[in-house]
């Protein structure tokens, strides 16, 4: 923050809406330390006053990107995606939120945890009766690991984020099932 203007500073102060809390508080406390606001004149829950004196601001100003929140695939497009596909596919989308937030560790858990899962449920639904209620059973187990395990554990329940299209990986999840399923049939459609 000590390198921001005090016109950046007080850019994060009028759209307080685009920045985590941290970034908030950070930017006061850098603002009073300048002295261009008095210590006891905010608080950092003191929005009216935010308002009020940062509201002759120009829109112009480009936002400090580090500081703005995340965009990041929210947990019910993981779920739509570990339910309606496979474990893998909502893992791939979980890997992307851990990319973005530069948790390389956590990415690996969530990799092998997906790879191995779905390895799993295809081992164990080849030796239970072919029903798609059992294999979306599997699928929402999955989910509620990735979600309530490797999500919360990595990510935090509070995580403020913006939520990031689904529409690229949505195509390409479709491409790569019906790539799939046309293997599948291939033998059936080339031995007639």
């Amino acid at each position: 923050m000590s390198k921001k203007s005090n016109t950046a500073l007080e850019d994060i102060l009028e759209k307080k809406e685009d920045y985590t809390d941290e970034a908030i508080q950070a930017a006061i406390w850098e603002l009073e330390n300048r002295g261009v606001i008095k210590k006891t004149e905010v608080a950092f829950e003191d929005k009216e006053f935010i308002e009020n004196k940062f509201s002759t601001k120009t829109l112009n100003e480009n936002p400090v990107e580090e500081l703005q929140m995340s965009v990041l695939y929210s947990k019910k497009a993981i779920q739509g995606f570990t339910i309606f596909f496979t474990t893998i596919f909502g893992a791939v989308l979980l890997m992307s939120n851990l990319k973005e937030l530069n948790k390389s560790k956590a990415r690996i858990e969530v990799l092998v945890f997906g790879i191995s899962y779905t390895l799993l449920s295809i081992v164990l639904l080849n030796f239970l009766p072919r029903m798609f209620l059992i294999t979306l059973l599997f699928n929402f187990v999955g989910y509620l690991i990735l979600v309530e395990f490797f999500w919360n554990k990595n990510l935090g329940k509070d995580l403020k984020y913006k939520k990031k299209e689904i529409w690229k990986p949505l195509i390409t999840s479709i491409l790569i099932t019906g790539v799939l399923i046309f293997l599948q049939f291939l033998p059936q459609i080339l031995s007639k």
